[in-house]
């Protein structure tokens, strides 16, 4: 057996809601990604969403794949890790790493006949889900409205963007309160400040707000490579920090846990795919650090962290990434609910593929005009 072609195709979507942080107040309404596909003679075809950057690089990755066994993973993750030594395992070419690793994945468990999950070892045990919103564009009307729609599927526990005014912070914060614990269950909070403050700022910014709730981390509270900044915030507020997130090397965990930064680590499948992902979580592991994962189109990643031991909750947006796919994951009673069909469940509409390819229109997409706020580090 044999990879005989990677594609791709591109398409849009339309966002359900604005989403935006502290550093992209005024939000975005659109997005765009990549329906890949690895090809075998043998007729099983895997499949991943990529982002958009992946399309300058995958050309050159599908060179080193085509031809080799798609059941020889690790290897094949080995060689196009190496390919990119020189340059650094970050951008367009982890972004097309991560794709193409975790549709071999698909294409292992399809072969098998079996869920992802299966073919990872797992269980099947559903994951807990925790929302998310990236909703600093939203009003505290809509805001009620996004928490309490997850609150409706039993999800508890909710992340809520926060920054620059500490009173709006705070009034939104009791806004989601009362949304997630509209259907009797007691509410649990998550901060991210997506790396805005000073880590003297975030020291009191955060001792301010516990004087009125508790949380169950705060993430990025400062910038990810500042990792005594990191540690210095763990030590003086009550609330576990988190981050990791936008990593894409698994080396760069390594002075994350050499520094003691990360009280919790956040694992996202473009840590250069499920292969890289799982080996930081077995970092993790030996530091006894407890492990999230950040959303995945289609929920995928949850058939990985379903098989680790210290993963605690998956970040989830529902903000309309999953337009392109048939049957996505299903949230219930609070959790992701792992699908029973061979594969990681990854299946893509065709009709909505060729409806919505890119087109010449302007667009304010997410990616494009996403980065770090001018005064970041210096509000009061």
């Amino acid at each position: 057996m044999i990879v005989t072609e990677i594609s791709f195709t591109p398409y849009t979507y339309e966002m359900l809601r604005k989403i935006g942080d502290v550093n992209l107040p005024d939000g975005a309404s659109e997005g765009m990604e990549l329906a890949l596909f690895v090809h075998t003679d043998e007729g099983v075809t895997g499949c991943s969403v990529a982002t958009d950057s992946a399309a300058q690089t995958l050309p050159m990755l599908a060179n080193l794949v085509v031809g080799t066994d798609p059941r020889s993973v690790r290897s094949t993750w080995n060689r196009l890790t190496a390919r990119a030594f020189k340059a650094g395992l970050h951008g367009p070419i982890a972004a097309g790493i991560s794709a193409i690793d975790r549709a071999l994945w698909d294409v292992r468990a399809k072969l098998h006949q079996v869920p992802l999950w299966k073919e990872l070892g797992g269980d099947g045990k559903p994951v807990r889900a925790y929302a998310s919103g990236l909703d600093s564009p939203l009003s505290d009307e809509d805001l009620y409205k996004f928490y309490a729609g997850l609150a409706a599927k039993g999800v508890t526990a909710g992340k809520l963007k926060v920054g620059r005014n500490p009173d709006d912070d705070e009034r939104r914060l009791r806004v989601m309160i009362e949304a997630l614990s509209s259907k009797g269950g007691r509410a649990q909070l998550i901060i991210d400040a997506n790396e805005f403050w000073s880590p003297k700022q975030a020291i009191q910014r955060i001792a301010q707000l516990e004087k009125h709730f508790d949380f169950l981390w705060v993430e990025e509270p400062t910038p990810r490579r500042d990792f005594e900044g990191l540690r210095r915030i763990s030590d003086a507020v009550r609330a576990p920090i988190a981050t990791g997130e936008n990593f894409t090397d698994p080396q760069e965990f390594v002075s994350l846990f050499q520094h003691g930064a990360g009280d919790v680590i956040q694992v996202a499948s473009h840590n250069s795919g499920f292969t890289g992902a799982g080996i930081v979580a077995d970092m993790a592991a030996a530091f006894d650090r407890p492990v999230v994962t950040g959303p995945d189109v289609g929920n995928s990643i949850a058939h990985l962290s379903s098989t680790w031991k210290h993963h605690v909750m998956m970040e989830v947006f529902e903000m309309g990434r999953e337009a392109a796919l048939i049957n996505p994951m299903e949230i219930e009673d609070g959790c992701i609910v792992l699908n029973q069909t061979p594969g990681a469940g990854i299946e893509f509409d065709e009709k909505y593929l060729a409806s919505n390819a890119p087109s010449s229109r302007p667009m304010k997409m997410l990616g494009a005009i996403y980065g770090r706020a001018d005064d970041a580090g210096l509000v009061g």
